[in-house]
């Protein structure tokens, strides 16, 4: 994780170098799974990592900030709280199985962290754990706010 932000880090201030009039936001991750999970295996462990990615993300965006990066944190879990995998309304996809196109991982594939379904082609898809259409509207609600809490109109 450490490796992670500082790699992010990095990456922010290159963008902020090349674009120096750019306002830049990082997104953060929501929980995945509801408070009280409804799977085993430790997923609640996923929304404690999730806590302490932000954390760290949001301390790196302030560090850069204070170098002079033009740099705001946009933190989506209290939008996604009530929403995670085994809530009564979820934006989070479970466990997707594909390939669903030719982005996505298939039989075979070196990259593909999940075995395939062996002789059936069936593969964990790259959507799993990833935001559904409603969820895609919140992380835009985020952004928006992010947007007009650091007054940012656009023409900037």
């Amino acid at each position: 994780m450490n490796t992670a932000v500082d790699a992010t880090g990095r990456l922010l201030d290159e963008i902020s170098q090349k674009a120096p009039h750019a306002q830049i936001v990082l997104m953060g991750y929501p929980h995945i799974v509801a408070d009280d999970p409804c799977l085993t295996a430790g997923f609640d462990t996923l929304n404690a990592l999730a806590d302490e990615l932000r954390d760290k993300q949001a301390a790196k965006v302030a560090e850069l900030k204070n170098q002079g990066v033009k740099v705001a944190f946009a933190d989506p879990i209290s939008a996604f709280h009530g929403h995670g995998i085994c809530d009564g309304d979820e934006w989070i996809n479970r466990i997707v199985a594909g390939p669903n196109g030719g982005g996505d991982y298939h039989s075979g594939d070196p990259a593909n962290p999940i075995p395939c379904i062996p002789l059936t082609g069936i593969c964990a898809s790259l959507e799993s754990f990833h935001p559904k259409d409603r969820g895609t509207t919140a992380y835009s609600a985020v952004m928006d706010q992010t947007l007009a809490d650091i007054g940012y109109t656009g023409s900037q």
